[in-house]
């Protein structure tokens, strides 16, 4: 007698999952973003300088706060993608795509509304940049998060 072996689709599941173990997508500034138009400054650094703080510049935690305040709406964003790629219903690289995509713009938006959170600029900044929202200047370190897939 020999047994019969019915595939209900666990080892397409186990290949699907294998598909995704180790992978993701970072965001937010990214270490080729490029230089500051103005003063030439590498845009991470000023992401770093902005972030942690320096002795002139209030520390403006951006990505931390945002990841402190969306942990749980981002873990469950990556538990739809990991499960929609289990499921057959999209490919790794799209969840990726569409994981990377979801956090870019939530981060983005988070530092438009840095007026409400952040440490005010100092008057000498308000006076040399023409506004008194912090972190936004003309947009150029805004613009410049995003995600890439690892």
């Amino acid at each position: 007698m020999s047994a019969k072996t019915i595939d209900k689709g666990f080892d397409e599941f186990v290949r699907l999952s294998r598909a995704i173990d180790g992978r993701g997508v970072k965001f937010g500034i990214q270490d080729d973003a490029g230089a500051d138009p103005q003063s030439g400054t590498d845009l991470l650094d000023i992401a770093i300088y902005n972030e942690f703080g320096t002795e002139t510049i209030p520390a403006r935690p951006f990505m931390r706060d945002f990841a402190e305040k969306n942990n749980k709406v981002l873990g469950q964003a990556m538990d739809r993608m990991a499960l929609a790629v289990q499921d057959g219903r999209l490919g790794v690289e799209n969840a990726l795509d569409q994981l990377g995509t979801f956090a870019e713009k939530h981060q983005k938006a988070h530092v438009q509304q840095s007026k409400q959170w952040a440490k005010p600029n100092a008057p000498s900044t308000v006076k040399k940049k023409g506004s008194d929202v912090p972190l936004i200047d003309d947009g150029v370190m805004v613009n410049a998060i995003r995600y890439r897939k690892v």
